[in-house]
């Protein structure tokens, strides 16, 4: 979040300040603040008044209101009765035209109530009765930025700078202005002003913090919060900023510990309970996830954007009743959220209520006309239904919004027949992230999806001791595979480029390591010294796996084994099928073997699981190197 010098208590001290010549205003404005301090004597008040030139008193611009006036003025403001306010501070202004106090005040009461025409006349009447007055000019220009005048909000706290050129909150407040603009070079120049300025400047740190952090330079953000945190140890926003920094960074325990930081110090701060659940999330505790979600509600029982993000996580759960009523109640609150009406379509499409879930990405896109996500999954709910041509005309129009749409590029090749190198990896990472929880109810309860059992049992049988040695698990998924040949290997490690995978499989407890990565990025990488690699389910998301072969013959450290079960093809080579999987041939694998020095020891056809109710086709092989 950044920090925004205005407020309410900053003009009032400031108030104190300049009203202390002023006798009767000054002394009630001091009495507000400082309720032990006494009121000025009134017997030598009345005394000093007395000694004034007669003609001074009766000048309707020079006398200024009464106290009686001014005391109820100061009643009104300070309990937030502006309707009241207004028109006797309008009043008093006309009268006492020269009363910058009362303009002052006038302009932050217009201010707070939007009426930034009126308080932008106001302030720069008071700026014209005293223009060395700084705090004017900062009111002025916030005002002027609040109304989107953002050249008039900085010409103003440069006219500031000109009668104080070291003020630290003009210049920050410059750099609030710029960072509106999203003119980050600039809001980073002038915040480092205002640091030099003032070094001990708390909110300036922060907002750079924000800033660097909006420019994706984390390592600079977090140095910064923390620099803002050791002048403001006991700040929730700032500990709250360091730990949405974190997250950004992956850090999720060490933000998590921030927001609840955080919350120790505020403990209504629904933010950070939500940002807590947004991590958790990310690890895979959804339970823990949704229990922050309802304490975000029981703070704010009508925040939109709670419901909305708890609904993600009850659909990833696999609780789509749960999700529609959170997408509901959000819908509710706020009948425009676009998103909402998109992941409740996304939710009747996982339940086959496909018609239902049309007319609810149609509401998104009445709302957000250019939503290529709406028209992407408009596309997959008529996939389901057989309406091929339909569903092309909507991913189509989804890349004429965005042309850089890697999943419907690629289900688009899948529908026209075009065979690709591989699936997109985004597009592979929030399919297995979007269904992580229900992965192997899924398949092995649904769909008999015996395959990792099968191909672990032809790895077993390969090797005479029933030792397997040192493992891979390529793309290891939630560990279906490793559980099945834990108790054969000396050491069992997996990949995976869906991090919930990832933290479903950590839940067994059967892997010496497990890393989040892309299959190529970690073969390329990593020091790889292996008895045996295994692929299940993963070919026919990697379409050409030449790179594979290669880079474990070429960087492994000893001979050793593959096996991989394929989507089988009689076709040559492998193809995209519509499915948006990729199948392999036999032929295509020979030719792997014979280029990198790879031997088949076993082959033989499967089926591997059902789609639809029928099997599919596939085939398991077991190479040697």
């Amino acid at each position: 979040m950044e920090m925004e010098a205005f407020s309410i208590e900053h003009l009032l001290r400031n108030l104190q300040d300049r009203l202390k010549s002023s006798c009767a205003i000054a002394s009630d404005f001091f009495q507000k603040l400082n309720p032990s301090k006494p009121v000025e004597n009134r017997k030598l008040l009345e005394e000093r008044q007395a000694k004034q030139p007669k003609n001074v008193h009766n000048s309707p611009d020079n006398s200024g209101p009464s106290r009686h006036q001014l005391q109820e003025l100061i009643r009104l403001y300070n309990q937030d009765d502006f309707t009241s306010f207004l028109p006797q501070a309008e009043q008093i202004a006309e009268k006492y035209s020269k009363n910058f106090e009362v303009h002052i005040m006038l302009g932050e009461v217009n201010r707070k109530l939007q009426n930034y025409d009126a308080a932008i006349v106001n302030y720069r009447t008071a700026i014209r009765i005293k223009p060395d007055y700084a705090d004017a000019y900062i009111n002025l220009g916030s005002t002027l930025k609040n109304s989107g005048q953002l050249d008039a909000a900085i010409n103003t706290y440069k006219e500031l700078l000109k009668i104080k050129p070291d003020d630290a909150e003009a210049y920050y407040n410059i750099g609030n202005t710029f960072k509106a603009n999203n003119d980050s070079n600039a809001a980073i120049e002038y915040y480092q002003k205002a640091i030099n300025s003032q070094p001990s400047y708390s909110e300036a740190y922060n907002n750079l913090g924000t800033t660097l952090m909006d420019k994706g330079e984390l390592d600079g953000a977090i140095i910064n919060y923390k620099k803002a945190l050791s002048l403001k140890p006991d700040d929730a926003e700032i500990h709250y900023n360091i730990g949405n920094a974190l997250q950004n960074k992956g850090a999720l325990d060490e933000a998590i510990e921030y927001y609840r930081i955080a919350i120790k110090i505020f403990p209504d701060y629904a933010n950070a309970y939500n940002n807590i659940a947004v991590a958790l999330k990310s690890r895979g505790e959804l339970e823990a996830a949704i229990k922050c979600y309802n304490k975000v509600l029981k703070i704010k029982p009508d925040d939109a954007n709670a419901y909305y993000n708890m609904g993600i996580s009850l659909k990833n759960k696999g609780d789509f009743s749960g999700a529609l009523d959170c997408y509901k109640r959000a819908l509710e609150i706020t009948p425009d959220y676009a998103e909402a009406h998109n992941n409740m379509g996304t939710v009747l499409i996982d339940m086959f209520e496909l018609d239902a879930a049309i007319k609810c990405l149609q509401n998104a896109l009445k709302i957000k006309p250019d939503y290529a996500e709406a028209y992407c999954n408009i596309g997959n709910a008529l996939q389901e239904k057989g309406e091929l041509n339909a569903a092309i005309n909507n991913y189509e129009k989804a890349l004429l919004i965005t042309p850089d749409y890697p999943e419907v590029r690629h289900i688009l090749a899948s529908l026209t027949g075009e065979t690709t190198r591989a699936a997109p990896r985004a597009y592979v990472e929030k399919l297995f992230d979007s269904c992580a929880f229900k992965f192997e109810r899924s398949l092995v309860d649904d769909l008999e999806y015996q395959t990792p059992k099968i191909l672990s049992e032809m790895i077993v049988a390969n090797h005479f001791n029933g030792s397997v040695g040192s493992v891979l698990d390529l793309g290891c998924g939630t560990g279906l595979a490793g559980a099945e040949l834990r108790r054969f290997c000396s050491n069992l490690e997996g990949l995976d480029l869906s991090k919930l995978m990832i933290e479903e499989a950590r839940k067994k407890n059967i892997y010496d390591r497990l890393t989040h990565s892309d299959i190529f990025d970690y073969l390329a990488t990593e020091a790889l010294d292996f008895n045996h690699f295994i692929a299940t389910d993963v070919f026919i998301y990697l379409g050409e796996v030449s790179d594979l072969f290669r880079l474990i013959k070429s960087r492994n450290q000893r001979n050793g084994s593959l096996s991989f079960s394929t989507e089988h093809t009689e076709k040559p080579g492998f193809t995209l099928e519509a499915t948006g999987r990729f199948s392999h041939s036999k032929t295509y694998i020979e030719s792997l073997c014979k280029t990198f020095d790879f031997r088949i020891s076993r082959f033989e056809k499967t089926n591997l699981r059902k789609e639809k109710g029928e099997f599919i086709n596939g085939a398991l092989y077991l190479l040697d190197f």
